[in-house]
């Protein structure tokens, strides 16, 4: 088990140098798109929908999110106002009618799964979009470019350097289970252990782009502390709130993707939750990095 574990470490590694490499083409939103499609049918597998043209809408309507935020300003030359609050309500009417026409196999709480996998996780998958392009949206911070590559970074290490030191720091000090019902092998020793280890190294990434890196160096250490600690326990929550899903649907991994390891949800569930949570710092707060 850990050597298919340091295996697919080092895959996700890979794929995260290439996408950071890539960041600034069309192939990050290409790889994106991929991404949220592949999320959208791990949880339409998951709850078993029966309904197929739900299926096919959700699988279409998930790949949209990404390609909108990069290329939504093209539909400003349709006569017709395609605002994304007006076509997210258009989305999800379709998504009752098409209940409603599907009744005897398609329950009300697919309807809420099927938002989830095809617009939630969507929108989060595409605040790697967001952060890539810091600078646009802080203008007045005079961030950079650079900003953006280290805020994807900074989100990675949360989710994943958390999940790495939690693993070896339950396996070799773990003795309280912190929810047996949910994921027996989750420690509290292993959560300390993920958060102080993820907080070790966002300060070693910090302190390399903030004196080697960055035009300005601001010496925010407090901050990236600060928001590290809060951001690996919430990636934490994002790794519960899944394996409570799968057993509320009986099922084990979201899809066989990678043997051993499960699917896409199953290996981002808590970078999911990690991004979203950063975009909502960095926009409530105003965090200077």
């Amino acid at each position: 088990m850990m050597k298919q574990r340091i295996i697919f470490g080092l895959l996700c590694t890979i794929g995260g140098v290439f996408a950071l490499c890539v960041r600034n083409t069309p192939l990050l939103v290409i790889m994106g798109a991929i991404i949220c499609v592949m999320v959208a049918v791990e949880i339409n597998k998951a709850i078993k929908l029966q309904n197929k043209p739900m299926m096919i809408l959700s699988v279409v309507v998930a790949p949209l999110v990404p390609l909108y935020y990069e290329y939504g300003y093209l539909l400003d030359n349709f006569a017709v106002n395609l605002k994304p609050t007006y076509l997210i309500v258009v989305y999800i009417l379709a998504l009752f009618i098409l209940m409603l026409i599907g009744f005897e196999k398609t329950k009300f709480s697919d309807v809420g799964m099927v938002l989830l996998g095809s617009l939630g996780l969507p929108l989060a998958v595409t605040v790697l979009l967001y952060l890539r392009d810091i600078d646009k949206h802080f203008p007045e911070q005079n961030y950079t470019t650079e900003h953006g590559l280290f805020l994807l970074l900074f989100a990675m290490f949360c989710a994943w350097m958390s999940d790495a030191c939690a693993y070896f720091g339950g396996r070799f000090f773990g003795k309280h289970k912190l929810a047996p019902q949910i994921s027996p092998k989750k420690t509290i020793e292993g959560v300390i252990s993920g958060a102080l280890g993820c907080v070790l190294a966002n300060v070693i990434l910090y302190a390399v782009f903030d004196n080697l890196v960055f035009a300005e160096p601001h010496n925010n250490y407090l901050a990236i502390i600060l928001m590290t600690i809060p951001l690996s326990l919430i990636g934490v929550c994002g790794d519960l709130t899944f394996s409570a899903l799968k057993r509320n649907y009986e099922i084990k991994d979201f899809s066989n993707l990678v043997p051993g390891h499960g699917g896409v949800m199953d290996r981002f569930d808590s970078e999911v939750f990690v991004l979203v949570a950063l975009y909502s710092i960095i926009n409530i707060f105003g965090v200077v990095i």
